[in-house]
C-alpha cells in the first residue's frame, strides 16, 4: 500500500496537535507551562517525529518502538519541566495518556462531523479542556463536602455541607461564626417554622455578596450540629445558622455552607 504524504502539511498539523497535547498534559499534571517552553518542546518533538517517519532509522520492532517513543520523551522532557529521570518518565506517561485521551475525542469529532484536521484538533482540545475542568471541580467539591446533621428540639435533619474556607460570616453582637443553610431545609425544623409564624425569636445576620452592597439574612440558634470531618463526628453546641432565601447550590450538591470556625469550635 502506498501513501503520499506532504511534509509541510504533516509537520504543521503535528505541531499544532502537539501544542494541544502539551496544554492537556499540563492540566492533567497541574503544572503551569509557559508558551515559550510549549512551543520549544512541540517544535522539537514534531521535528523528531518527522525524522523518524521519513528517514525510518530502525530495523526490527525494538528499535522501531524506541524511535516511536523518542519524540514523546523529547516533548515531555522539554515541555513539562521534569526535575529528574523518574519525573521525565512520569511526564512521558502523562503525555502518552493525554495523547490517547485526545485521540479518542478527535475520532469522536470526526464521527459527528468531518472538519479540517486543525479545526477538529481545536474542537477536541476544547472538549478535553472542559472535561478536565469539570472533573477537577468534582474532585474539589468531593474533598470539601461532608455530611452535616442538624438537631433541634427533637428534629433531626441530615444535609450535605460544603466547607467554605472563605466563609467568615459572624453574628455581629457576639462574633460567633455563622453557617448558611437553605431556606427549604430550615423549614424542616419546628423552631424555624415557629419563627416564621410568630415573627419573633430570630437574629439578623448582615452579609455582603457579589452584586449586593449589603443585605440581611434571618438567623437562629439551634441545639446542636454534627459534622462528619476526617472520619470523626464533631458536635457543635448551639451553632448560629443564617437562612438563605436563594438556593446555595443550583444543582443541589449541598444544602449548607459550613463556616470552618464551627469545626474549630467543635
Amino acid at each position: 500500500m502506498y501513501y503520499e504524504v506532504y511534509l509541510d502539511q504533516f509537520f504543521l498539523e503535528n505541531l499544532v496537535m502537539t501544542v494541544f497535547l502539551q496544554k492537556i498534559c499540563g492540566k492533567l499534571m497541574n503544572r503551569s507551562l509557559s508558551w515559550k517552553r510549549i512551543w520549544l518542546a512541540s517544535l522539537t518533538g514534531t521535528a523528531a517525529s518527522c525524522a523518524v517517519i521519513f528517514f525510518r532509522p530502525f530495523s526490527g520492532w525494538p528499535a522501531r518502538a524506541l524511535c516511536r517513543l523518542l519524540p514523546a520523551v523529547l516533548t515531555a522532557g522539554l515541555g513539562c519541566r521534569p526535575g529528574s529521570a523518574r519525573d521525565i518518565c512520569r511526564c512521558t506517561l502523562y503525555l502518552l495518556a493525554a495523547g490517547a485521551f485526545f485521540a479518542g475525542i478527535f475520532q469522536l469529532v470526526f464521527l459527528v462531523w468531518e472538519p479540517p484536521a486543525l479545526l477538529a484538533g481545536a474542537a477536541a482540545y476544547t472538549a478535553a479542556d472542559r472535561l478536565i475542568a469539570r472533573q477537577r471541580e468534582r474532585m474539589v467539591l468531593g474533598e470539601y463536602r461532608t455530611r452535616i446533621t442538624l438537631a433541634d428540639q427533637g428534629d433531626r435533619c441530615v444535609l450535605t455541607g460544603l466547607i467554605d474556607t472563605g466563609n467568615h460570616l459572624t453574628e455581629p453582637m457576639t462574633g460567633r461564626p455563622v453557617s448558611i443553610v437553605d431556606w427549604q431545609e430550615a423549614e424542616k425544623l419546628e423552631r424555624f417554622r415557629r419563627i416564621l409564624r410568630e415573627k419573633n425569636g430570630y437574629l439578623l445576620i448582615p452579609y455582603r455578596a457579589v452584586g449586593t452592597e449589603k443585605g440581611w439574612m434571618m438567623g437562629m440558634v439551634i441545639d446542636a450540629m454534627y459534622v462528619r470531618y476526617k472520619g470523626k463526628e464533631i458536635r457543635i453546641v448551639h451553632p448560629v445558622l443564617a437562612v438563605s432565601r436563594e438556593k446555595l447550590s443550583r444543582d443541589g450538591r449541598y444544602q449548607i455552607i459550613l463556616n470552618p470556625l464551627h469545626i474549630a469550635a467543635g
